[in-house]
């Protein structure tokens, strides 16, 4: 087969037509799928992020309903604003309990805070040193929510195993109702 002018200039303008037909048609179409794949990838992306969010929300839920077990715990063991004097006496008599003489106890103005209020008790005690240690593991057990927050021992010299103790302690419990706080001042 011989090839002449003509078949050249007939390969050659295919040819022609192959290379425009790749810049007109085929790269339009390159670009338009790489906008569509972006497009998915970043709805998959979404859907991904949607996915987290969605566990983090029952995660959260699941944490919060253990926050509201531990804070109606804690709310249980607030005693009344109107029970104070019952544990302060039930703290004095600890301490009686235990071999120790109550020589001051300063209740200084209680604090109000959110949800709870705060009664700082400051106690001046004397007596032996066991016996103030069964006092403090005691005040630990009991059913109030109790902090020492400042303790000063003092030994006494002139006798063996006595001592004096300043504790400063926090004793907290469920604050009055706005109403009544009101009547109260």
């Amino acid at each position: 087969m011989k090839l002449g002018l003509r078949e050249l200039i007939f390969v050659a303008v295919m040819l022609g037509l192959l290379g425009a037909s790749y810049f007109v048609v085929f790269t339009k179409q390159n670009a338009k799928r790489a906008e569509k794949e972006e497009r998915r990838d970043s709805k998959q992306k979404a859907l991904d992020e949607l996915d987290t969010a969605t566990a983090t929300v029952r995660d959260v839920d699941r944490k919060i309903a253990e926050l509201q077990k531990a804070v109606n715990y804690f709310e249980s063991r607030l005693p009344q604003a109107k029970e104070m004097d019952k544990v302060l006496k039930e703290i004095w008599q600890l301490a009686d309990s235990n071999g120790l003489h109550t020589q001051t106890v300063k209740t200084p103005r209680s604090q109000r805070m959110n949800g709870y209020s705060e009664q700082t008790v400051e106690l001046n005690l004397a007596g032996e040193f066991t016996g103030f240690y069964a006092f403090l593991l005691k005040l630990e057990q009991l059913p109030r929510l109790t902090k020492v927050t400042k303790m000063n021992l003092t030994k006494i010299t002139d006798k063996d195993g006595e001592m004096q103790a300043t504790n400063v302690m926090s004793v907290f419990f469920e604050p009055e109702s706005e109403g009544q706080v009101t009547a109260a001042q």
